[in-house]
């Protein structure tokens, strides 16, 4: 039988994981495109074509227009990218508090819809 997994105990410890890496910047996904892709506005002003990665395929990440999302920008093709990760409300709360994500960048978003 599978053990259970450990719980989390903070919001802190659960994102530590899911910060950017080299290669990698925050996005809002703007309209899906069909074929598990997006047309995304990265957080450095630039419109790229990313597609969901394969671990994120399925009904639990489920993305829509206004979420944020992290992705990872081809070295080969920079007007393209991954979706590496979806966050949660409460994350992308705390990106803010933390000063990852400027809020001006997801106001600019909501104003679209």
């Amino acid at each position: 039988m599978p053990k259970k997994k450990p719980i989390v105990t903070s919001l802190d410890e659960e994102m530590q994981d899911l910060l950017p890496t080299e290669g990698e910047i925050f996005a809002v996904a703007l309209e899906p495109l069909g074929k598990a892709r997006f047309k995304v506005k990265c957080a450095d002003g630039t419109y790229r074509i990313a597609r969901v990665r394969g671990k994120l395929r399925g009904r639990r990440h489920w993305i829509k227009p206004g979420n944020v999302v992290l992705v990872s920008v081809w070295d080969f093709e920079p007007d393209k990218a991954d979706i590496v990760v979806k966050y949660r409300r409460d994350q992308v709360e705390w990106l803010v508090e933390k000063g990852y994500i400027e809020r001006e960048f997801l106001e600019e978003e909501e104003e679209l819809y």
